[in-house]
């Protein structure tokens, strides 16, 4: 049975038979008493001439407690040792002489094999096992005093440094004797030392610490060395399954997924907040924003809480298993920065070279990317921000309180401050500045379309292809029409064999603006997000169509219905006509009945009667057919000359226009809102457009006349200053509507012109305000009802 007593053991003495020569003594003996303590030497007093040859003492431990052999008996079977004595004498070889004075000049010979056995560690549940002790060994302190005074050196019963895990020392051989024998052996083979008192001075130092109390030098390979008792931890490392730590990080895993999957259903769906987030709501914009960005936070947080927690619960659990774990790298203990410090992946890629193929280090990886995106992601996905959404189809509501185009309704709403006159005198007032305000508007920002086009010289022939309707409503919104309707002018032409210009300009339905705004609907609007707000509504409603038709003809072919050129020998003039006008219609038959429809047939109505005018115009004039017939007559006609400009002369050249309005059931009206206005339009003739209003209802009359619409156009005309050509006005807008009469081309042929507009788009485009106008709180249907 080998000798398990403890690797080193302490003596008071450091030789048997010699001892080196002490250090010039500084004033204190080994015996005197330090700061009122007393202190035996462990030492012999050194001779006072040095032998030749010194031989280094064995080293005995005296055991500071009770239960020393119980601890060598119990850590017998643990650690096997051998070659004590060669492995000592062999370390003492290499030694240099300026050392502790222990080396010798000798070489022995070590012992190349060293056997060491370690009890494996059962795995044992973690709720089972128990922290080791935290409190101190029992072992008998040393008494005060123990310590060096004048070289500073710790108590023989403290730790003078970290415990040393290497192992320095080594055990004695099984066939050989006691530690005292093997000690004394290694001893007589080590050359004698040159160092004298000094380097026993030293030593001395050294040997304090090899005390049974003292955690110091020795290896954990030592069978009597107890790192539960020397090494004591302050707090224990296994913990209970339920403490406030791990409930914490209970809670906090459970706050982290329950809201990422709540911000996972936001991002995937998409929800619209409607009236909830608004700027006069309870919660505003800027809070709802606020609020996303720190339950983002938060959960960016405790997602990395709960992952470094992981993470070290992992690492732990491979630190401790000891029968099938590898242990952890420094790498992996590092792991734990990649996630809460994601800069440390670049300032130190080392260690993600290591550890991050690993599976863990993938997931921390992984990790490290997602907290350092979900800010961001969740500020792009899941803050409330204005973004379009999908069509929603359902059914708006709107206010209906007169039919289409009713005179007195609109003379009604328009605003004037006059009270004196009387309703009918002021309200046709009103609304002659308002259609002036309007129209003029309108036309001249049409003219100006058709001055760009013509400056960069990419006009056009084609009807589709010019310069659309424009017009402005509300003074905010502005309104895109679109040319419906179109024929081949030149084709046109010539079957008539004169100048045929024919447009119809389709408007979209104004009542829209009204019914989006309606609160019964329930559309957010841009200024309930501090105007940033925006969107689309497309209604199937039906469109009002302004149809205006021009013809050329010759001062002859105008007779039968100019009533000056009449043989009656009657002057007519702007005081007279009024009157006259009254009574007036005819029969006549002209070149362009069948082009404008004058049939003659109902002499009842005189609906299909050609108009008459007082007189024909002068130069640069124009000239408007205010003839009276019953109810029911749908049309108005301007008559015009031509003139002499700088560059052409189109004296005695004239046109004569119809100008009529209808509603038409093969568009859809857009309506876009903006905080800052919106916008209009009319979609029409396209088959692919389901919310044309003949796809909501299939029998819709295709044409329907407004016959309400020619009070309202003789009240527009006279605002304009279209009928000052029976008093030779020469109004400015009557001049330019003139000097847009259809030439003849190259070719010869009658066509539209790629530099102007046509005198019917002027008309159609000017106006283009009465249908707005008229289409105000009027029903969505091309029928009243009542």
């Amino acid at each position: 049975m080998a000798d398990r007593r403890p690797l080193i053991r302490e003596s008071s003495a450091l030789s048997d038979t010699a001892s080196t020569h002490a250090l010039p003594s500084p004033g204190f003996s080994p015996r005197s008493r330090s700061f009122g303590f007393s202190t035996v030497n462990p030492y012999v007093s050194p001779p006072s001439s040095p032998p030749k040859s010194i031989s280094r003492p064995g080293y005995e431990r005296i055991q500071s407690d009770a239960t020393a052999a119980g601890r060598r008996n119990e850590y017998a079977n643990v650690l096997h040792e051998e070659d004590e004595e060669d492995s000592i004498s062999d370390t003492f070889s290499r030694r240099s002489g300026s050392g502790l004075g222990i080396g010798s000049p000798g070489a022995s010979q070590y012992a190349a094999s060293k056997r060491v056995s370690i009890q494996t560690i059962p795995r044992v549940p973690v709720g089972a096992m128990k922290s080791p002790s935290i409190r101190s060994p029992s072992f008998t302190l040393s008494p005060p005093g123990t310590g060096d005074p004048l070289m500073g050196g710790f108590p023989r019963d403290s730790a003078g440094s970290t415990p040393d895990l290497r192992r320095e020392r080594l055990s004695p051989k099984e066939d050989t004797g006691g530690y005292k024998e093997s000690g004394r052996g290694v001893l007589k083979k080590s050359r004698s030392s040159e160092s004298g008192d000094y380097q026993r001075f030293i030593h001395e130092a050294d040997t304090q610490r090899l005390h049974k109390g003292s955690p110091s030098i020795k290896s954990a390979y030592e069978v009597d060395f107890r790192p539960n008792q020397e090494c004591p931890t302050q707090n224990p490392f296994y913990h209970p399954s339920f403490t406030w730590l791990s409930i914490t990080v209970i809670i906090i895993c459970l706050f982290s997924t329950v809201f990422s999957g709540i911000f996972l259903g936001l991002a995937w769906k998409g929800p619209r907040y409607g009236k909830t987030i608004t700027t006069h709501g309870s919660l505003k914009p800027a809070d709802a924003i606020v609020l996303t960005s720190v339950m983002a936070k938060l959960i960016e947080l405790s997602f990395v809480t709960s992952f470094v927690a992981f993470l070290g619960q992992v690492l732990s659990r491979r630190a401790f298993m000891k029968d099938h774990g590898r242990g952890v790298t420094l790498s992996e203990l590092s792991m734990w920065r990649w996630v809460v410090q994601p800069g440390v992946l670049i300032t130190h890629w080392e260690t993600a070279k290591y550890a991050g193929i690993t599976v863990l280090g993938i997931l921390s990886l992984l990790s490290a990317v997602l907290s350092t995106l979900y800010a961001p992601a969740a500020t792009a996905l899941v803050q409330p921000s204005l973004r379009f959404g999908s069509w929603d189809h359902r059914i708006l509501v709107g206010q209906v309180k007169s039919s289409f185009s009713n005179t007195n309704y609109i003379k009604e709403i328009c605003e004037t401050p006059i009270r004196s006159d009387t309703p009918e005198i002021g309200g046709s007032t009103c609304l002659q500045i308002e259609h002036a305000a309007q129209g003029y508007h309108n036309y001249q920002r049409y003219l100006a379309s058709w001055n760009k086009q013509a400056n960069r010289g990419n006009g056009t022939t084609d009807q589709s292809k010019r310069p659309p309707g424009f017009g402005l409503l509300h003074e905010n919104t502005s309104i895109t029409a679109q040319w419906i309707n179109i024929i081949d002018t030149k084709e046109i032409s010539r079957k008539y064999k004169r100048a045929i210009n024919n447009v119809s300009l389709a408007m979209p339905h104004s009542g829209v603006f009204q019914a989006a705004r309606d609160q019964r609907n329930g559309i957010l609007q841009p200024e309930e997000l501090n105007s940033e707000g925006i969107y689309f509504l497309r209604a199937s409603v039906p469109s009002p169509v302004m149809h205006v038709l021009c013809a050329n003809m010759e001062k002859e072919e105008l007779a039968p219905i100019v009533y000056d050129e009449w043989h009656n020998n009657e002057t007519v003039d702007i005081n007279n006509w009024p009157i006259l006008s009254s009574n007036v219609s005819t029969k006549n038959t002209t070149k362009v009945d069948k082009l404008f429809g004058w049939t003659k047939k109902d002499d009842v109505s005189r609906l299909d009667y050609p108009p008459v005018f007082a007189r024909l115009p002068m130069p640069f004039n124009t000239i408007m057919n205010h003839t009276s017939f019953p109810w029911g007559r749908d049309t108005i006609y301007l008559l015009g000359q031509g003139g002499a400009d700088a560059t052409k002369n189109y004296e005695g050249q004239y046109f004569l226009c119809q100008v009529k309005v209808s509603m038409t059931p093969f568009c859809s009206t857009e309506y876009n809102a903006t905080g800052s206005g919106g916008s209009m339009g009319a979609y029409c003739e396209d088959e692919n457009d389901n919310m044309a209003y003949i796809k909501s209802l299939s029998n819709a009359t295709q044409n329907l006349r407004v016959s309400d619409w020619k009070d309202i156009g003789f009240d527009w005309s006279n605002s304009m200053s279209l009928n000052t050509g029976i008093m030779d006005a020469n109004a400015s807008n009557s001049r330019l509507l003139t000097q847009l009469i259809l030439q003849k081309n190259n070719d010869g042929d009658y066509d539209l012109s790629p530099a102007l507009p046509s005198p019917a788009e002027a008309l159609a485009v000017m106006s283009g305000c009465t249908i707005l106008m008229g289409a105000l709180d009027t029903p969505f249907v091309e029928f009243w009802v009542c």
